[in-house]
């Protein structure tokens, strides 16, 4: 902000405070150029005056300055007239006067130069304001320009950790589906064991009852076969026919009976065999899912156990003494419920 827009603006304020204390025109163009002449140093014009005042035509501001610089001559060379004063005096008079006028424009004129001076000073002093305040709004640009930068930066890195968030539960999420699905199946095959061995039981029981069913016959067949002998012991050659009989069907139901038991020795390879997976497969969960461990190892001791009872019962069953076809025949239909269990079981 310059001087001259300073006094630009003094000028125009000074000019609508004479609008508001004179009416008058020609008064108010007079005034007008009194305080262009006298207090800014300008010499009026025609046209200045009008774009100062803008009333009237463009003959009135041209009218006040004629009479304007009139007066001012009129006052320049002012002179003493009255009747009881010598010539030599009122001229005199007139001089000092004239002198007085002049003192007074100049005192006018260096009071405008210190106006000036300190307007000069207020422009230097607002310059310097303004330079200030523009180098601060350029500090803050420049801050809020960082600041701008580094929220950009903030919320990528919010971005970014939100999609690792996101990728992160979905991951979690998958990881909690196969978890349940594996628990899902680890408490299927618990309930098949379960139901296996609660089944094999049952059967083992049924095997159990059906022996001591056919032991007993056994011993009151035999007790009816010598009895039948002591009253036949007469009639030998018959009972020899019918031994002899006896014997080869005998012969021929123990072949059925060897044929039978490898079968069934066949069968319980193949349930051991289907076990064995069973146990791979229980050790493959229990690798994945280490909290079931000890439910499995569990698990594993019990089918080792059963394994070892039903090793147990065979070698019961095989050291028995089986001569005789009734007791042979007892082993068959064990042997034939051991064969329907073992699908089951496996």
């Amino acid at each position: 902000m310059n001087t001259d827009h300073i006094n630009e603006i003094s000028l125009n304020a000074e000019v609508e405070a004479l609008k508001e204390r004179f009416s008058n025109t020609q008064e108010l163009y007079r005034e007008v150029c009194a305080l262009l002449f006298f207090r800014y140093g300008t010499t009026p014009t025609a046209n200045k005056l009008y774009q100062l005042v803008r009333k009237g035509s463009m003959s009135a501001p041209s009218q006040a300055l004629a009479t304007f610089w009139e007066e001012l001559r009129e006052k320049s060379r002012t002179r003493i007239e009255h009747p009881d004063l010598p010539e030599t005096l009122s001229s005199a008079a007139g001089e000092l006067i004239a002198t007085l006028w002049r003192h007074a424009q100049e005192a006018a004129h260096e009071s405008l130069r210190s106006v000036e001076a300190e307007t000069q000073a207020i422009a230097a002093k607002a310059r310097a304001d303004v330079a200030a305040f523009e180098l601060e709004r350029d500090q803050a640009l420049q801050r809020e320009q960082g600041t701008q930068h580094a929220l950009s930066v903030a919320q990528q890195e919010i971005m970014s950790y939100r999609e690792t968030l996101a990728a992160a539960k979905e991951a979690k999420h998958a990881l909690n589906t196969q978890l349940a699905q594996a628990q899902d199946d680890i408490l299927s095959l618990q309930q098949q064991l379960h139901d296996s061995r609660k089944e094999f039981s049952v059967e083992l029981e049924k095997l159990h009852l059906s022996a001591q069913l056919a032991e007993s016959r056994s011993r009151d067949m035999e007790k009816r076969l010598m009895v039948d002998l002591d009253r036949e012991r007469l009639a030998a050659a018959k009972a020899i026919k019918e031994a002899d009989a006896i014997r080869s069907a005998a012969h021929t139901e123990a072949q059925q009976q060897q044929v039978a038991a490898q079968q069934l020795q066949q069968q319980l390879q193949e349930a051991l065999h289907e076990n064995s997976k069973l146990e791979g497969a229980l050790s493959t969960l229990n690798l994945n899912l280490e909290r079931s461990d000890g439910e499995l190892r569990t698990l594993y001791q019990q089918i080792a156990q059963t394994n070892a009872e039903m090793a147990l019962l065979k070698q019961q069953h095989s050291s028995a003494n089986t001569p005789k076809t009734t007791k042979r025949k007892s082993m068959k239909v064990l042997e034939g419920r051991a064969r329907r269990i073992t699908p089951s079981e496996s």
